[in-house]
C-alpha cells in the first residue's frame, strides 16, 4: 500500500529541530521524490495490468472465434476484426502513451507477442478450412480425378473466308491490287457511286425498293447493293492505267431461301489501261476460273448486258455434268470512264464480278445458302479448311 507523503509545518519541521536548515532541506525533498515516485510507479503498474487485461480477454475472444470459423471468409473478417489498424488487439497500442515509460515496452512486447500468436492461429485455421472444404467438394461433387481432360476444339476457316483468299490471291498473283478498305469500299454508299457514276439512271430497276435497302428518305444513302461502287470509287481517286480486285459484303432486298439471301459477298475486278481488248478479258476469266475449278473445266461465254460494260457477257461451266453461271463481265462502258473524268478513246478496260456465296456452294457442293450463317458446328467442320493456304 503506498503511503501519502507528508509535509511537516511549523515547528515540528524535522529540520529546524535538528538545527541543519540545509541539510535539513536537501532530506525534505529527497523523500518528498522517493515517495511521489513510488506512488505514480504504483498507479502505472496498476494501469498496465489493466491494459493487459484487455489484451488477454481479446486474445481469448480470438482464440475461440477463430475456432469456431467455418469459412474463409469469416476466418478473414475475424483477422481484421482483431489485428486489423482499428482491430482491438492493434487499439490496445494507443494506451501506450498513457503510461510510464518504464511499462511501454513491456506492453509493446506484449502485443506483438499476442498478435503474433493470433496470427499463427489464424494461417493455421486458414489452412484446416482450406482442406476442410476440397474433403466436402470431393464428397459433394464426386470428382473422379482420373478422368481425361476436356480438349479445345480447333477452329477452322469459314468456307466463305477461304473462298474470298483464294479467288483474291488469284488476281494478286496477276498484279492486281487488293481494294478493301473502308474508304474505298464501305458498306454504306452514295446513290452516285452505287449507280449513277455506273451508267444506271434515276429510271434504272436497279434503284427500285424492292431490290435496294435505302437508309435515308431521299433515297441518297442506302447499303451498297454492288461492290462495282468501289471501281467508281477508285477511278475517281486514282487515275489509269490499274488493275483492281474488290472483295466486300452486299445487300438487297431478297426473301431468304436456300439460293437468297439479304446479305452476301461479291468480289469485282477491274482493268484500265490503253490497249486493253475483249481477249484479254476472256483470257484473265478462263485463267481465274481453271484456279477455281481445276484444269479440266470447260468454260463458255453467254451474251448479256449490263449498263455500266459493252459488250456484256454471263460466264457459265460445266460442272458435275451441267452448265452453271458463275459471273457476268465486259468492257467498260465508255459512259464510265467518261464520267470518272478520263477518255474514252484514250482508255479502256475490262470488269467482272460473280458472287461468293455461289462460288462456295458449287464448288463445295452446298445445296442452302443459309448454312453458311446458321453456325452448325458440323457443317462448317466437314470442310477442313484449317489455313488460308490450304483452301
Amino acid at each position: 500500500v503506498n503511503t501519502p507523503v507528508r509535509r511537516w509545518v511549523g515547528s515540528a519541521d524535522p529540520s529546524r529541530r535538528c538545527g541543519v536548515c540545509q541539510h535539513g532541506a536537501k532530506g525534505r525533498r529527497g523523500l518528498a521524490s522517493q515517495r511521489v515516485r513510488m506512488d505514480t510507479e504504483g498507479s502505472g503498474s496498476s494501469a498496465l495490468e489493466e491494459v493487459m487485461e484487455t489484451l488477454r480477454k481479446n486474445q481469448d475472444d480470438a482464440v475461440a472465434a477463430m475456432k469456431e470459423a467455418q469459412n474463409l471468409a469469416a476466418l478473414q473478417e475475424l483477422r481484421v476484426k482483431y489485428l486489423g489498424k482499428k482491430g482491438s488487439v492493434t487499439s490496445v497500442l494507443k494506451s501506450i502513451g498513457k503510461l510510464p515509460k518504464a511499462d511501454r515496452p513491456k506492453l509493446g512486447g506484449l502485443v506483438n507477442q499476442v498478435k503474433d500468436e493470433i496470427q499463427a492461429l489464424f494461417d493455421k485455421r486458414k489452412v484446416e478450412i482450406e482442406d476442410e472444404e476440397i474433403e466436402r467438394m470431393m464428397v459433394d461433387e464426386h470428382f473422379d480425378v482420373t478422368l481425361p481432360g476436356v480438349g479445345r476444339k480447333k477452329g477452322s476457316v469459314h468456307p466463305i473466308r477461304a473462298t474470298i483468299q483464294k479467288a483474291v490471291d488469284c488476281f494478286v498473283e496477276l498484279g492486281y491490287e487488293l481494294v478493301d478498305g473502308p474508304e474505298l469500299s464501305p458498306e454504306i454508299e452514295t446513290d452516285y457511286f452505287c449507280f449513277e457514276a455506273l451508267n444506271c439512271p434515276e429510271d434504272h430497276p436497279a434503284r427500285d425498293m424492292q431490290d435496294t435497302l435505302y437508309i435515308t428518305d431521299d433515297q441518297k444513302y442506302l447499303l451498297r447493293s454492288q461492290t462495282s461502287a468501289v471501281q467508281a470509287r477508285y477511278m475517281k481517286e486514282f487515275g489509269p492505267p490499274f488493275a483492281i480486285v474488290c472483295p466486300g459484303r452486299v445487300y438487297r432486298r431478297d426473301d431468304i431461301d436456300a439460293t437468297h439471301s439479304f446479305q452476301f459477298h461479291q468480289i469485282e475486278i477491274m482493268a484500265l489501261g490503253k490497249d486493253l481488248t475483249l481477249e484479254h478479258l476472256r483470257g484473265t476469266v478462263i485463267h481465274f476460273l481453271k484456279r477455281m475449278f481445276g484444269d479440266e473445266i470447260k468454260v463458255r461465254f453467254r451474251a448479256s448486258f449490263f449498263p455500266f460494260t459493252e459488250p456484256s457477257m454471263e460466264v457459265d461451266v460445266f460442272f458435275n455434268e451441267k452448265w452453271l453461271e458463275v459471273l457476268g463481265c465486259g468492257m467498260v462502258d465508255p459512259f464510265v470512264i467518261e464520267k470518272a473524268g478520263y477518255d474514252p478513246e484514250e482508255w479502256q478496260g475490262f470488269a467482272a464480278g460473280f458472287g461468293v456465296e455461289r462460288f462456295s456452294m458449287v464448288i463445295n457442293e452446298i445445296r442452302d445458302i443459309r448454312e453458311f450463317t446458321n453456325n452448325n458446328q458440323e457443317f462448317l467442320e466437314q470442310f477442313n479448311f484449317h489455313t488460308l493456304d490450304g483452301a
